[in-house]
């Protein structure tokens, strides 16, 4: 009896876990194709998943519907929003990803170009 015990508690901890963890990903819509670096990103659904912060910076992994990854480097700035969100930018007639917006945080995304020169 004791053994079904340990072994229920053992299996209601390893189920509830995840709902204890930080979460580190959101899902966004990107409402037009994009550009991030060198890399296309379709319109459509995303998700971004952020590690962890080193200094105001963070690692950045963006997967697509269509399965495409890839890796950015982002700032981050710690800020309440009431919505989640994307900014983007037209440099030179191409659409740039700018940032990601989530309820406790702002991810800019480095090394896009400038529009504003």
């Amino acid at each position: 009896m004791i053994r079904m015990l340990k072994v229920a508690v053992l299996l209601a901890l390893l189920c509830c876990s995840p709902l204890f963890a930080a979460k580190n990903s959101e899902m966004f819509l990107l409402p037009s194709e994009v550009r991030v670096g060198q890399t296309t990103l379709p319109k459509g659904h995303c998700e971004v998943v952020w590690g962890e912060k080193t200094g105001s910076q963070v690692q950045l992994t963006i997967k697509t519907e269509d399965k495409k990854t890839i890796n950015v480097t982002a700032k981050v700035i710690d800020e309440k929003h009431d919505n989640v969100a994307v900014a983007t930018d037209v440099v030179n007639g191409v659409r740039y990803l700018i940032e990601f917006q989530t309820k406790s945080a702002r991810y800019v995304i480095e090394g896009v170009p400038d529009g504003k020169k």
